[in-house]
This record gives structure tokens, C-alpha cells and sequence, in this order.
């Protein structure tokens, strides 16, 4: 394992850098948390939020609202792995969110 560098200058430029489009066909198939290179570890997810949280944040408001829920931290409590009990938690489950919502982008169709 690498270690993690971040040059892209967006999340969806970073994912494009990082993953293949068979890694974003399984990562929106199967989900961010199956162990994937820069998606396993706190360490990791949490720099990657750091560097990309108004874009992550941007892309979960944009849900929130397409979605019909009344503010984004419900949105939050509807995921799968919604429990979290601090701040690398949070920051790892956003990056997931971000993670999966990118690779459905960039895969619907195929």
C-alpha cells in the first residue's frame, strides 16, 4: 500500500486518479467499505475529507434535496453504516458517501 497523496484538485478528480472503472463499477456495486486502497483506513478517509469536505458536503445537500429530506443529517441517518460515535467515524462515512455516489456517477449506463 501506497501512501496517500492528494493532488487532484476535486473528489471526482481524485477518484478518477485512484480507482479503474472496473474498481467504480464494484465500488458502487458493492460499496466504499469493502477495502479499498484509501477508503479502509481512518488515516486515510479522513485526510481525503479534510482536503475534499465543501465538495463532499455540496454533493450531500444536492441529495438531501433530490432525495426530499428535510436536512442533510437525515439523509445521513438513512445510510446502511450510519452509526457514528466521533469525528474520523463521521469523516470516514462521508467519504464512503462521496466514494459511492462518484462511482454511480461515472459507471451508470455500463
Amino acid at each position: 500500500m501506497g501512501t496517500l497523496i492528494i493532488r487532484a484538485k476535486t473528489f471526482r478528480g481524485w477518484m478518477k486518479a485512484n480507482f479503474s472503472k472496473t474498481d467504480l463499477k464494484d465500488i458502487a456495486k458493492h460499496g466504499a467499505d469493502t477495502g479499498w486502497q484509501y477508503l479502509t483506513y481512518y488515516s486515510e478517509t479522513t485526510k481525503v475529507y479534510n482536503r475534499f469536505k465543501e465538495e463532499i458536503w455540496g454533493m450531500l445537500l444536492e441529495d438531501t434535496e433530490s432525495m426530499g429530506y428535510k436536512n442533510p443529517f437525515e439523509l445521513i441517518a438513512s445510510f446502511n453504516r450510519s452509526e457514528v460515535g466521533n469525528s474520523e467515524q463521521f469523516e470516514n462515512l462521508m467519504t464512503w458517501f462521496a466514494a459511492e455516489k462518484v462511482a454511480r456517477e461515472q459507471t451508470e449506463g455500463n
